[in-house]
């Protein structure tokens, strides 16, 4: 039967796309290269029989084959939340999370009894915990008294960025089954269960839904999604504190820079129906939580953007194009709607950063090679929001604004009257979908792109769509459309398939290529292994060919 390790292994083969040594493999999952081998046994030994065993050759690694990797990713499948185990920092992650939402005592017997592990594992754990607090940048400790057990000591704007960054690591991993343990684990608790109601949520998500008709914005969906998913734990982390009044009034005095907004307005509307609705009573703090939150997530939409509010940064804005401009020859198809796209996206980044919230952006190092001069010329003119807000940018932040640069910059349109007709489909914000579009142009010459919609929008005219293909970020569409899956950022497979995509005009056309080529090859290396390595080694370079011929 595989274990935890053995299903480590499995599950990094999976990622692989390239051959990679024993030596390298062990060093990436911290095991022996004798623990390597014993696994990969024991994977073997559970592979179907009709199935290749897995072997390492020599100098060159292991790389999965096709059928290898079905039946690993089937073995993967059959791992249930019950019999799922935990891998370390999951464990920690899991233990982090009781200990900062619970408001029961904490003790090592509750804690053994959350993550299924012995006494000494857990002491372990707390040790881990207690480096990792150090070496975060919120100045937070783990503290044991007989009164409370374990609890986070730290100032409470502090915990709460703490645990809005721990969410975002679990979310985004987004691991089902270990999300699914949470669930069972913490959620589930009595003392917990009430904020996690599915009533509440499906509450909090229409309300949330309608901030456009109130405020005249519109939240990111991604965003909204995932601010309803965190919320209560939250709003739980904020009641396990223990407040003297006079830390409580400095804790409120936190949010005074949303009080004025509108979305402190639409918070205390909020908790107004929880306590009507659900009986659940917010302070002004958690209204003031609840609002801080809303004016730090990316919005899609912003009528607000003409106030006078925002002049000094729309010309600071201004100024960082036109440098922009001058240093680099730029030219941009739409320079208001770019400069309100960028003013829309600085107002909540401000938020983000006077609240120390997390602005990680999953897309950053495919940018920083798929657009790493326009990331460069970027990042040489940051200088001018940075010195003007008394901030410091990231690269991710760097990155979202390369995304709403990258489809604004003037490219030169190829026109052809025998060009296919595409709709895009992308729920990912505005920025990402107008450098989807630029991708797409550039990319598919022969072709026009008719819309992009997000997912709602493209059901709400799907009737009426005159278009012969889709193409999409989400393999959620539902579509009798010949239909293309890509990631946001294309790769270089992706655009192959975009290519022989649109070329067959959605199609599929069986290929023989993979088997002649294999079927050729075998004259001369009969070794199988050594055979897969080579073959997987000479199709990377025939696509790499075949995408610098297609787009140059």
């Amino acid at each position: 039967m595989l274990d935890k390790k053995s299903y480590d292994l499995l599950s990094y083969l999976l990622t692989l796309t390239e051959p990679e040594t024993v030596t390298t493999i062990s060093k990436v999952l911290n095991q022996s290269r004798r623990r390597i081998y014993y696994h990969l046994d024991k994977i073997n030994d559970a592979l179907p029989e009709e199935i290749e065993k897995i072997i390492p050759y020599p100098r060159i690694g292991i790389l999965l084959n096709d059928e290898q990797r079905q039946a690993c990713r089937i073995m993967m499948g059959e791992l249930d939340g019950y019999s799922y185990v935990m891998s370390v920092e999951e464990r920690l992650e899991l233990s982090l999370l009781y200990i900062a939402v619970s408001k029961e005592r904490v003790t090592i017997d509750k804690l053994m009894k959350l993550t299924d592990v012995s006494r000494n594992t857990i002491l372990n754990d707390l040790n881990d915990i207690r480096q990792k607090l150090s070496d975060e940048e919120y100045d937070i400790r783990l503290r044991v008294s007989k009164a409370r057990g374990y609890y986070l000591a730290c100032h409470p704007l502090s915990k709460i960025q703490f645990l809005y960054r721990l969410l975002y690591r679990v979310y985004t991993k987004d691991n089902e089954k270990f999300i699914a343990i949470i669930r069972k684990r913490i959620i589930n608790l009595p003392e917990v269960m009430p904020y996690f109601s599915d009533d509440i949520n499906d509450y909090l998500y229409t309300e949330l839904s309608t901030i456009e008709e109130r405020l005249g914005k519109r939240l990111n969906p991604k965003d909204l999604n995932f601010m309803v998913k965190i919320l209560p734990y939250l709003l739980l982390s904020y009641h396990s504190i223990d407040f003297t009044a006079e830390e409580k009034e400095r804790a409120r005095r936190d949010f005074s820079l949303a009080w004025e907004r509108l979305e402190y307005q639409m918070a205390i509307n909020i908790a107004k129906n929880l306590r009507e609705k659900f009986n659940l009573s917010l302070d002004s703090i958690e209204i003031g939580l609840i609002a801080m939150l809303l004016l730090s997530f990316r919005k899609t939409l912003d009528l607000h953007l003409e106030s006078t509010d925002y002049d000094d940064m729309r010309e600071t804005l201004q100024l960082f194009l036109n440098t922009l401009q001058i240093k680099y020859h730029l030219s941009f198809r739409h320079p208001n709607d770019l400069l309100n796209q960028l003013l829309t996206h600085c107002k909540a980044l401000l938020y983000r950063k006077t609240y120390g919230i997390l602005s990680e952006n999953p897309l950053t190092e495919d940018i920083k090679i798929k657009y790493g001069q326009l990331f460069n010329m970027t990042k040489s003119c940051i200088y001018i929001l940075e010195e003007a807000w008394l901030i410091q940018m990231t690269d991710d932040d760097i990155a979202y604004f390369v995304i709403h640069l990258g489809g604004e910059i003037e490219n030169h349109d190829v026109s052809d009257s025998q060009k296919n007709h595409v709709v895009l489909v992308c729920d990912e914000g505005v920025g990402i979908q107008k450098l989807l579009v630029s991708q797409c142009k550039k990319c598919l010459e022969n072709c026009e792109i008719d819309a992009i919609f997000t997912l709602e929008q493209f059901y709400s005219v799907s009737d009426i769509i005159t278009s012969n293909m889709v193409i999409s970020t989400s393999d959620n569409v539902e579509t009798t459309l010949p239909l293309l899956v890509v990631h946001p950022i294309l790769t270089d497979e992706d655009i192959i398939k975009m290519l022989h995509f649109i070329r067959t005009k959605g199609r599929q056309k069986e290929s023989h290529y993979d088997q002649q080529l294999d079927k050729l090859l075998k004259i001369y290396v009969p070794d199988c292994n050594e055979r897969y390595g080579l073959k997987n080694q000479i199709e990377k370079i025939i696509r790499q060919e075949f995408i610098d011929t297609s787009l140059n």
